[in-house]
């Protein structure tokens, strides 16, 4: 009798302490809030990987300031002319259209709050970095230069995304 309520206590014990935890991926455990490492031309960001449809509507709106070297990059699965506008912007932006090689094409200025739409020049964008008004040129990066695909690769992982889906 003694040998069976010790054989009930320790198994009580041990289903116990052998709880299923909930597994908890990158995804949940980085947001959109998640400032990750990028680098672009000499410069080292810090950027919001927006990559969701949700995400990506949202941008920047409501924002009413950056830090100097924090922004937002826009990933995409294929390449396109790109359309951006300020609804609800509350600051200045520079964007940066880049190609999927991570190749800056053309950097444009946007207006807080305007509702007319910034265009690409090229098809070929793959994805966007917005960054404050003036960012690209104190800090000397130019089109020509290159946002560094392997921070991109790791800031997506990061967040639970294949990396795959939007870089080569």
């Amino acid at each position: 009798m003694i040998r069976l309520t010790w054989l009930l206590l320790t198994l009580a014990i041990v289903g116990c302490d052998n709880q299923t935890k909930p597994v908890v991926g990158p995804a949940t455990e980085l947001g959109i809030e998640a400032r990750l490492p990028v680098r672009m031309g000499l410069g080292l960001t810090h950027l919001r990987i927006s990559a969701t449809e949700l995400e990506k509507a949202r941008g920047l709106m409501g924002t009413k300031s950056l830090p100097e070297a924090e922004g937002m990059a826009f990933m995409y699965d294929t390449e396109m002319q790109m359309r951006f506008w300020m609804k609800d912007t509350p600051l200045d932006l520079d964007i940066a259209f880049v190609d999927r090689d991570g190749r800056i094409l053309e950097i444009k200025t946007m207006s807080a709050g305007d509702t007319d739409t910034t265009v690409s020049s090229s098809k070929e964008v793959r994805f966007t970095v917005e960054m404050s008004a003036g960012w690209f040129g104190r800090f000397g990066v130019k089109v020509g230069d290159k946002v560094s695909i392997d921070d991109l690769r790791a800031a997506l992982t990061a967040r639970g995304f294949d990396a795959k889906r939007y870089l080569p």
